[in-house]
């Protein structure tokens, strides 16, 4: 538990600087100074080798980085594991962890507090573009629901799952849609389902409404071809033309009729409805203690910012979060909150990303021409 103490307390002291209204340069310095010193009472973990147990998904994708580590290859090396040559688990993760192994010098403890030193990264680099944008109550709002998570996403890290990656590129991708940096917010959309692929919706409706609002449609280019990264991967190595996982935890068995199984994914689908209040009836005292730190407020805050939008932002913003949460509804299962985690965490930063994106449509004039500025009055 000691170990979630430098990202959450690191963390807690942003909040207080965004509250104040005080995020500068200096601030953030600050930031990653109490971050490192809070890390300093771990220093003689950092040598320490992480065990994981066999079958959890930080033992395979483990697994995967170090045979891609050992014998230098692209293969997603799912054969060690699975006997098949094709993607079976989620593809994306296991390159980073080999990264980071290979940078690190080996996977302990050392490699948890780095990427929680990188998850610190993501929220200041997200919460100091928000604060330029003049919406206050809404910065404010994400502030303290990446509070609230953050206990999480350390717990999220520790476990050796992919979910606070993947909210990482969702962060990064924001920042750059809201200082205007099309590629590689583009770049970023595109490599979220590589990670998680139940976000392939969400990728392609943020992915789409990033080529029309700003008119950059040659950006499809590149996202097409990064989308098709496990296409390749599998058309390569298993001679498989498959885009898709085959390990997607089905929790709904659908064998019956069509009413059948509409009626098994309606149950599902309202079972799951305590789950976005901080509630999971399976979990013990200390998971649910965690989630409603910030369940509740990430439900109740994703609700309210779709409220304040209108027009097509709002309709697409829904349909966000009809792409995150529906495939969660029926697929993956086990860890709670982990999915929770990641789908209202893009919920949320896409309302940022929609309402920049959407003022840059409003910055194209009569003649399809895109105006950097709006006209002066009288122009």
């Amino acid at each position: 538990i000691s170990l979630l103490g430098p990202l959450v307390g690191a963390t807690a002291f942003l909040f207080g600087v965004c509250l104040l209204d005080r995020l500068s340069r200096r601030m953030v310095l600050a930031t990653g100074g109490l971050f490192f010193v809070l890390c300093l009472p771990f220093a003689d973990l950092l040598s320490s080798p992480i065990v994981h147990l066999e079958g959890d998904d930080s033992f395979r994708y483990s697994t995967y980085a170090h045979h891609i580590l050992t014998e230098r290859t692209l293969w997603g090396a799912d054969g060690l594991l699975h006997d098949v040559d094709y993607y079976v688990d989620q593809p994306g993760y296991r390159y980073y962890l080999a990264a980071t192994i290979a940078l690190l010098g080996g996977e302990h403890r050392g490699l948890q507090l780095f990427d929680m030193g990188v998850m610190l990264l993501g929220m200041v680099a997200v919460l100091g573009a928000v604060g330029t944008r003049g919406d206050r109550p809404a910065s404010l709002g994400l502030a303290a629901f990446l509070l609230g998570a953050a206990p999480y996403a350390a717990k999220n890290i520790l476990y050796g799952y992919t979910e606070w990656f993947t909210v990482l590129l969702a962060l990064f991708a924001t920042r750059h849609v809201l200082t205007r940096r099309w590629l590689a917010a583009i770049v970023l959309l595109a490599v979220i389902p590589f990670v998680r692929q139940n976000l392939l919706l969400v990728s392609l409706l943020l992915a789409g409404t990033v080529l029309v609002t700003t008119r950059r449609y040659w950006l499809g280019l590149p996202y097409l071809a990064l989308l098709g990264l496990p296409l390749y991967h599998n058309a390569y190595y298993a001679d498989r033309w498959q885009l898709l996982v085959t390990n997607r935890g089905a929790e709904v068995e659908l064998g019956g009729g069509v009413v059948a199984n509409l009626g098994e994914v309606a149950l599902e689908a309202v079972s799951k409805v305590p789950h976005y209040l901080g509630y999971h009836p399976d979990q013990d005292l200390g998971t649910i203690a965690i989630a409603v730190m910030f369940v509740p407020l990430g439900t109740g805050l994703a609700a309210w910012l779709w409220s304040r939008l209108d027009g097509p932002a709002r309709w697409v913003l829904a349909g966000v979060a009809i792409g995150a949460i529906g495939p969660t509804l029926v697929l993956g299962h086990g860890s709670y909150p982990r999915f929770v985690y990641v789908n209202l965490s893009v919920i949320v930063l896409a309302y940022w990303m929609l309402r920049a994106l959407f003022a840059e449509h409003e910055r194209f004039d009569a003649t399809g021409l895109r105006t950097l500025f709006p006209r002066p009055p009288g122009a």
